[in-house]
């Protein structure tokens, strides 16, 4: 799906949204923005809208995969919207650390993924301690 506005003019700016496409696989989203807002002096101003478009790739990625894997009692993370989060890398934390602030979530080994060889697990760990953990060691960070 592509949709393209062209310019948009009011008394002080254009405001020219180039191209904004969502870019759906069977199993992904993802977002390409060009935002630029053109003054009365012609100056280009770019718009970041990267952490907005990466949260909505991250919400609906985790939407999908809990639909799919909410579940199941094994092998939740062989799953193309789980790989789809671990792929964003360090752009999802943000978001992995808000779902660990509303509680213990297997989504927390994503951040195994992202990180490998950080976490270091001696035995059976509980989801509450491999949460909170990753919770201190990204809060040092």
């Amino acid at each position: 799906m592509r949709s393209d506005i062209d310019v948009y003019e009011d008394a002080n700016t254009n405001l020219d949204l180039s191209v904004r496409e969502l870019k759906a696989g069977p199993a992904s989203f993802s977002f390409s923005s060009s935002f630029s807002l053109i003054d009365n002096d012609g100056e280009v101003k770019e718009l970041d809208t990267k952490e907005t478009d990466n949260n909505a790739i991250f919400s609906q990625n985790y939407k999908y995969w809990n639909k799919e894997t909410g579940v199941l009692s094994t092998n939740n993370f062989d799953n193309s919207y789980f790989e789809s989060i671990v792929n964003m890398g360090i752009d999802a934390v943000p978001f992995i650390l808000e779902e660990l602030d509303k509680g213990p979530s297997l989504l927390v080994h994503a951040l195994d993924r992202i990180f490998p060889g950080v976490m270091k697990y001696d035995g059976f760990v509980s989801l509450k301690e491999a949460c909170d953990k990753w919770k201190e060691i990204l809060s040092q960070n």
